[in-house]
């Protein structure tokens, strides 16, 4: 790509535009700035590495919006991993980058060399990456910069489930609408992964299914018809079982469902 570096508009004034891969997004105006997906450092400039939409959603954070498939570790990226095999320093986790990543004994809270974490393989564990190289396998912690769990560690029980980069970046707002519209009709616990990846847990594994299915469903939704699925997963529920159980039905069989589905039509 070619760098393009004619550009002295600054970083503040790009926020919600589109930018392509060589723009030039802005000096480096201050050392604190982090750089998330689709950001580069060249030399005193900040510079796109993909297409899509500038975002800020936090101060001194930027990142680039985009629907992506393939995830690609960056540091201090939340990530959900699927432990794949164990040694003696720690375990190798699937993150679902190019390289597996490593995960040591003494990255857990509390973790010492006596009192070792016990996950097998096939575990499920959410951890923050900490060294990102596109040469390298990344290196991923399951505590906090403070050296607490604050949620990090082995995710027990539940469901997980895989959605695009763009959805799992949005689920990760404060103010995610679908959400907060689940959690006014069921309590549910959550994880989310900037690998694209979303654990569930609900009171039953029906509920999680509903909301896994809600979530899913919701990534190309208006606020609106957010409000309409999460306001009624049980009927979405209804209809979407009466649909997989319709396949080895007979014509009959399948007009009296109809006639029994109207209701919640």
């Amino acid at each position: 790509w070619k760098m393009d570096t004619a550009s002295t508009e600054t970083m503040e004034s790009k926020v919600g535009k589109v930018v392509l891969p060589g723009d030039t997004i802005g000096p480096i105006t201050d050392l604190r700035i982090r750089l998330g997906p689709g950001l580069l450092q060249n030399q005193e400039n900040i510079v796109a590495t993909k297409c899509g939409i500038l975002r800020n959603p936090h101060p001194k954070y930027y990142w680039i919006d985009s629907n992506q498939k393939r995830y690609v570790p960056s540091i201090e990226d939340m990530v959900i991993g699927l432990v794949t095999d164990r040694h003696a320093e720690g375990f190798k986790v699937n993150i679902g980058g190019a390289f597996a990543g490593s995960l040591a004994n003494l990255s857990f809270e509390g973790a010492t060399k006596k009192n070792k974490p016990n996950i097998q393989i096939g575990g499920i564990v959410y951890g923050r990456i900490i060294l990102a190289n596109k040469d390298m396998e990344p290196e991923l912690v399951c505590i906090s910069a403070r050296n607490k769990a604050e949620g990090y560690g082995e995710l027990m029980g539940g469901y997980v489930f895989q959605c695009s980069i763009g959805l799992s970046y949005a689920l990760l707002d404060d103010e995610c609408p679908i959400l907060l519209e689940l959690g006014r009709v069921l309590p549910y616990e959550i994880a989310v992964g900037m690998n694209g990846r979303v654990w569930i847990k609900a009171g039953t594994p029906k509920h999680t299914s509903i909301i896994a299915n809600a979530i899913l469903n919701s990534e190309n939704m208006t606020l609106d018809q957010v409000k309409a699925l999460a306001g009624t997963p049980k009927h979405t529920s209804i209809i979407a079982n009466a649909i997989l159980n319709s396949e080895n039905m007979t014509l009959d069989q399948v007009k009296a469902l109809v006639r029994k589905l109207k209701p919640f039509l």
